[in-house]
């Protein structure tokens, strides 16, 4: 039996659930409630000692990293592929998908905590005190500094700035890609685009579709 432990809103869960779907697997979803911390339990962090989700068991398998799992899953289950024929085609996905774990993510994250998160957040941890222990929770060194940066300034923070100068040019290569054909990667749907659709999801929800207004490709 595949177990995913996610949470609904995460865009990593997201594309998970996504190939799941498009290959027909059965599996069962475990909730993980991101908003109490439930993720850095000592149980979840048996299972992923970076405290994030998604996570693929898969019997004896344990498998993280939203990019790694989908492409565990294309090749461990390959009916309906995912992934192009060719060498070419699959370097080209793969290059896509590293895209997304060295900037997108991330950027797409900055965004999110400065509009969405930051009020929840501080009414929630609502004193120093509690700010610090939750922020100290958080096990990656850089996380706690950016996440501690995007409450206290929010839009404001040069971080974020930056982080939508990278999404700008992120969205005009994918543009220039989607001119001739609707996906990101020859003439079927790919990683690459499933990948990518939770980000933009996001960004339409954070109320940031202008930033493709001037695209047409996205419109099609």
């Amino acid at each position: 039996m595949i177990q995913l432990y996610e949470a609904p809103m995460s865009t990593c869960t997201q594309k998970v659930r996504f190939v799941l779907e498009q290959k027909g697997l059965s599996w069962e979803g475990v909730s993980v409630d991101l908003h109490s911390g439930e993720n850095f339990s000592p149980e979840h962090m048996k299972l992923n000692p970076k405290g994030v989700i998604p996570i693929l068991v898969d019997d004896e398998d344990v498998i993280i990293e939203s990019n790694n799992i989908c492409q565990y899953l294309d090749e461990k289950y390959p009916q309906v592929a995912l992934m192009p024929n060719s060498p070419k085609g699959r370097s080209d996905v793969r290059t896509l998908l590293q895209l997304i774990d060295e900037h997108l993510h991330s950027d797409v994250s900055a965004c999110t905590y400065a509009i969405a998160f930051r009020d929840r957040i501080a009414k929630q941890y609502n004193t120093p005190e509690k700010l610090k222990a939750y922020i100290a929770e958080i096990p990656d060194a850089g996380k706690r500094l950016s996440r501690s940066d995007y409450v206290a300034m929010g839009i404001e923070s040069p971080a974020v700035h930056t982080a939508v100068i990278r999404i700008v040019a992120v969205l005009r290569r994918l543009e220039s890609l989607l001119q001739n054909s609707p996906y990101l990667v020859g003439d079927q749907l790919t990683l690459a685009d499933i990948a990518y659709s939770p980000y933009i999801t996001r960004l339409d929800h954070l109320s940031m579709g202008g930033l493709w207004e001037d695209m047409p490709a996205w419109t099609k």
